[in-house]
């Protein structure tokens, strides 16, 4: 009775002993199954037990990215709501830069900046381009880290923002940038869907034929070599072989097809990706939604 009792103890205190911080497990909330508040949950209760600066670091720079998609889910009328999520996703990554500067914490700063540019409108979104670039190359370049979705962060700015002289603005360095996130991105966790979208719907936007893509990669091939700077570099990552630049989803290179056909491609290759997983997250298959409505566009 009395070793029963003390057993009963013993997990009595265990369960009220805070959670250690589990970095994977954390991502594996947040990437493979979009638990956010209960990965939210998780770093808040581990963060006063950090047991390094650098592990206090890592739970913040999480913390910043959990805000941020739990942020997102807030309705776009409750503008001051969604303000005040990302401005305390900003301050995660500050606290987390404060402690010990690393990419990830970067990058998800840059994102807030990002996001509160859009809640704000057209022009203050305008005005957090340079900043937002300037944190990215950072993390590309000081880092050296070939980061996935900091590139993915590039492609968007360079394909929504307006061109010289009110930004920098540019359709080909977008492209590249989404290509070269595609390149890094994770195959084995990740279905990547938005990734594949998004190079369709820009591809799609430029429209460039067989023929002027076999001539502009040729261009691109020259600038890619001579470049080392990683942003610069890969603003040309199109054109990296020339016209033989050849993509893991197609068997001909990209000088024998237009930016069109290549859209429709990459819509069917997402859909297959997508068919194959036994259970999909509710957002990629929401996502697949969108790819399959745009290509139905683009066979139409």
């Amino acid at each position: 009775m009395k070793r029963i009792a003390f057993t009963a103890l013993l997990l009595a205190m265990a369960l009220s002993l805070p959670a250690a911080f589990d970095a994977a497990a954390s991502d594996d909330l947040f990437y493979h199954r979009e638990a956010y508040q209960e990965d939210m949950d998780h770093l808040t209760s581990s963060l006063g037990d950090a047991e390094s600066d650098s592990e206090r670091a890592a739970i913040l720079w999480r913390m910043s990215r959990t805000r941020l998609y739990l942020t997102d889910a807030i309705p776009e009328d409750d503008k001051d709501a969604r303000l005040a999520g990302y401005g305390e996703s900003e301050a995660y990554a500050d606290e987390s830069l404060a402690i010990e500067e690393s990419a990830d914490a970067y990058h998800w700063k840059a994102s807030a900046i990002g996001r509160i540019g859009q809640v704000n409108g057209p022009l203050n979104s305008l005005s957090k381009a340079k900043p937002m670039r300037a944190l990215i190359e950072k993390v590309q370049n000081d880092f050296n880290a070939d980061m996935s979705d900091a590139w993915y962060v590039l492609s968007l700015l360079y394909d929504q923002l307006p061109g010289a002289p009110l930004s920098f603005g540019n359709a080909n360095a977008a492209i590249s940038y989404i290509r070269r996130c595609i390149d890094t991105q994770d195959n084995v966790n990740r279905l990547n869907l938005s990734n594949y979208l998004e190079l369709a719907q820009q591809l799609e936007k430029r429209g460039w034929s067989a023929s002027k893509r076999a001539k502009e990669l040729d261009r691109m091939e020259g600038k890619y070599a001579e470049e080392s700077v990683p942003t610069e570099k890969m603003k040309h990552y199109e054109g990296r072989d020339g016209r033989d630049t050849q993509p893991f989803y197609s068997t001909l290179p990209l000088g024998e097809f237009s930016d069109r056909q290549e859209a429709a491609m990459l819509c069917q290759y997402a859909l297959a990706v997508y068919a194959i997983k036994a259970e999909p997250l509710p957002s990629e298959t929401e996502r697949a939604k969108e790819i399959q409505a745009f290509l139905d566009e683009l066979l139409g």
